[in-house]
């Protein structure tokens, strides 16, 4: 990695506080080395518990992240069910698992240097949607508020 190599052997959680100081290329080996799947998965248990329910005003939602660009290609796959203003989280949920039924279901695809680049405000997710490089399965204008139900931790 470049001057500002991350430790992929340091704590996942210490990793994902200082996201925001790396740059595309470093995200992009980051994730793409051994720690990118505990780091990805770190994401989305912070983004769990970081969730918002004020956000989410009594809604039933099931919103599942397909992030692509893993390991030989693979996808990792997260849903995040919001229910009665909690969130549970599930990685990797086996196919037809059949998730809790949803009032809203929604499919956010993307590679994940691209995800945890809009997650941590360095791009914007309308252009990349608008690009073509996020694609939402689902009702679009859902789709544009769901990012606001939660965060992760960053380092000021």
């Amino acid at each position: 990695m470049s001057d500002l190599a991350v430790d992929p052997t340091a704590d996942p959680a210490k990793i994902v506080s200082g996201l925001s100081a790396l740059s595309e290329r470093e995200i992009s080996e980051l994730l793409a080395g051994p720690a990118g799947e505990s780091v990805l998965d770190e994401i989305f248990r912070q983004m769990r518990d970081t969730f918002r329910p004020e956000q989410a005003q009594d809604e039933n939602a099931l919103i599942r992240f397909a992030l692509t660009g893993g390991s030989g290609g693979g996808t990792r796959t997260y849903e995040l069910h919001v229910v009665d203003g909690t969130c549970a989280l599930a990685i990797e949920p086996p196919a037809g698992a059949g998730a809790a039924p949803a009032d809203r279901a929604l499919t956010i695809t993307t590679d994940r240097v691209r995800f945890v680049r809009v997650l941590i405000g360095q791009v914007s997710g309308a252009k990349l949607f608008i690009t073509r490089k996020i694609k939402i399965d689902g009702d679009l204008k859902f789709g544009g508020k769901v990012m606001s139900w939660f965060g992760i931790k960053q380092d000021d």
